[in-house]
């Protein structure tokens, strides 16, 4: 359990069958917007953005974020802007996100956050803690940025790493993931095939409800320029999909498309 929380989210359905903020609490430097319904077609989701008044993470921050999703709910959280992973100029120094997530019955999260940029001699470890109702929806990605490229800074941050967990509510391991990024000491970052290409990506995706070749084989048909790499989950749980990108801006398109076909393929299913 997480202790010292500077974010705290419960939502649940209304009698309308709406997604609401059950309960919400916040601490330095975080911050959450009201609920919005930007989807016409869809009332149930909750559209909530994390917003922070800190100018980014600097040297032995930690944040710690817990989101419950109650039955049947529906969410999207996203951000306002880009973390920024300061320099930390003193050794073994680090900064430190933690998330704690449990989805519920029929419940629904769609995790898009804005990138992580990682600047000169900043270190960042984040751990993610996924509980999941058999029944329920996860859409979880991440941008990261190895520098602030417009600067021509390239790799000159210390290291990155993610540790994702993902588990049943009574604790069973369905799978886990692990990325290690180094930055200065990278031996492939002067490689072609990350330098042409900086922008990295990841993606999480748990339908239990659809066949994951049905996804797999629509994901295909989107057309992208980008180094895409998937991956079945074990158990079939889910896919992980990894993406090399040119730039900001097109790797977002494709997070998008592939939410707005995993969107489309759930509505279908539904009237099925």
């Amino acid at each position: 359990m997480l202790t010292g929380k500077n974010l705290e989210i419960k939502t649940q359905c209304d009698r309308n069958g709406q997604t609401i903020v059950a309960h919400q609490y916040t601490r330095y430097p975080l911050g959450i917007s009201r609920a919005f319904r930007l989807d016409r077609t869809n009332l149930n989701r909750a559209y909530l953005y994390i917003t922070s008044i800190s100018p980014g993470l600097l040297a032995n921050d930690q944040l710690n974020i817990s989101l419950e999703l109650g039955a049947n709910s529906e969410l999207y959280l996203t951000d306002q802007s880009a973390t920024k992973v300061h320099p930390m100029q003193t050794l073994g120094s680090k900064a430190t996100t933690n998330y704690q997530v449990e989805i519920l019955e029929e419940a629904a999260l769609e995790f898009v956050p804005e990138p992580i940029i990682l600047f000169k001699n900043a270190t960042l470890e984040q751990k993610i803690r996924i509980k999941c109702h058999p029944t329920a929806q996860l859409f979880w990605s991440e941008i990261i940025l190895p520098g602030r490229l417009a600067r021509e800074e390239y790799y000159e941050f210390n290291s990155y790493f993610n540790h994702l967990e993902v588990r049943s509510l009574s604790g069973e391991l369905w799978f886990t993931d692990a990325m290690r990024l180094e930055g200065k000491n990278n031996l492939f970052k002067d490689n072609h095939l990350f330098s042409s290409a900086p922008i990295l990506g990841n993606i999480i995706i748990i339908i239990p409800q659809i066949n994951l070749e049905l996804i797999l084989k629509t994901l295909e048909k989107i057309e992208s320029d980008l180094m895409i790499g998937t991956s079945i989950l074990p158990q079939q749980k889910g896919l992980l999909i990894r993406i090399i990108a040119h730039s900001t801006p097109q790797l977002k398109s494709y997070l998008q498309d592939v939410l707005n076909c995993l969107r489309h393929l759930r509505d279908y299913c539904r009237v099925c």
